[in-house]
């Protein structure tokens, strides 16, 4: 997605409450469009709450789940969102570079796909093939885990 696909996504303000006001993309293009003011600026907490519901699965029947919901502030869902999309647009081409474009598919916004064509050619390919291993793994609380230190050293 190029910089002004983002923007026309971006352009309008959430519906959620929030500490500040709402606002739109134009109010606030220069601001988060300026690394100086992004590094000195005053992010708000998010706004937390656990969403509960049932979910049922074959074998197991019903069973709660829990799913934490994070709101940030209107003016930082701006600066998350941009500085998301020009660091995907780094990966994607990192990607590239290493030539692991047809392998790494995870948080990708280039390639116009979704989950279903890439089981698709998954399937079609172990159909193809006399032998097959295959491997499922699940990483629960991956990301909040995270260490943010270390993260942010890496990145800059």
């Amino acid at each position: 997605m190029n910089l002004e696909e983002w923007k026309l996504r971006n352009r309008r303000s959430r519906s959620y409450s929030h500490f500040d006001s709402r606002t739109s993309l134009d109010r606030v293009w220069k601001y988060i469009d300026d690394p100086t003011k992004v590094a000195r600026h005053g992010f708000y907490p998010f706004i937390h709450y656990t969403q509960s519901f049932v979910k049922y699965k074959k074998g197991e029947g019903i069973k709660p789940k829990n799913r934490e919901i994070c709101y940030s502030a209107h003016l930082d869902r701006f600066i998350y969102s941009y500085y998301g999309h020009k660091l995907n647009g780094f990966y994607n081409g990192k990607v590239k570079q290493l030539d692991i474009d047809d392998s790494v598919i995870a948080y990708r916004d280039n390639l116009h796909k979704n989950n279903i064509h890439f089981a698709k050619r998954a399937i079609d390919y172990i159909k193809s093939t006399n032998d097959c291993y295959i491997m499922i793994g699940d990483f629960t609380g991956f990301f909040d885990n995270l260490d943010h230190t270390y993260l942010k050293k890496m990145l800059s």
